[in-house]
């Protein structure tokens, strides 16, 4: 009976994380980019700036998020986790630590490609209004120069941010996920996609 209801309660785990995943329906938008919908919420995932960071402790991702439902999303710094083709889970590391590890011409260089692909991720939220200046890691250089990484997302809005990543694996081959997830609001999002790492 015991092992019954152990195999049952297994089965039903994993059921869950098929639903789960299931919710989020992913499509490739652009080159390097990714596209993530569960409901009026989508999350877009560029990996053309991190494709040049493999061998650096930490890697960039720009993330686009925003949505089209009767609610308000949030999103700050233990919403995002990247798991690496591990399966090793990784959350985001302080302003601080970042600029230990990865300089901040860096962080600078990396923000002037942000507006090079402004554009064509904003197509995907042509019905919202855009949020600015949120920086989960600031400009050490510019703008955004002040940290906001407490973000509510009322309907039809969105924001496009740099968020970054601990890096262990180097250039790793296989997929990465990063996953969005706000308990508030009930909005789950996982976007699977490789990263074509600059030989």
């Amino acid at each position: 009976m015991k092992r019954t209801l152990s195999v049952a309660l297994v089965v039903l785990g994993l059921a869950a994380v098929v639903a789960v995943a299931a919710a989020t329906q992913v499509k490739k938008l652009s080159t390097y980019g990714w596209k993530g919908e569960s409901g009026g919420a989508i999350m877009v995932v560029d990996t053309d700036v991190a494709r040049y960071r493999g061998g650096e402790k930490y890697i960039p991702l720009v993330v686009f998020l925003g949505h089209t439902e009767n609610k308000t999303l949030h999103a700050d710094r233990g919403s995002f986790t990247l798991t690496d083709p591990a399966g090793v889970r990784h959350a985001l590391p302080t302003s601080e630590a970042l600029l230990k590890g990865y300089t901040a011409n860096m962080v600078t260089a990396d923000y002037s490609m942000i507006r090079t692909l402004q554009n064509y991720g904003s197509m995907v939220y042509l019905a919202c209004q855009y949020i600015p200046r949120v920086a989960f890691f600031p400009n050490p250089s510019g703008q955004p120069g002040v940290l906001y990484d407490h973000v509510q997302l009322p309907n039809r809005t969105y924001f496009t941010t740099l968020l970054y990543f601990p890096n262990p694996a180097g250039k790793a081959s296989g997929n990465y996920t990063l996953t969005y997830d706000d308990p508030k609001s009930g909005t789950h999002i996982e976007v699977p996609f490789p990263i074509e790492w600059q030989k």
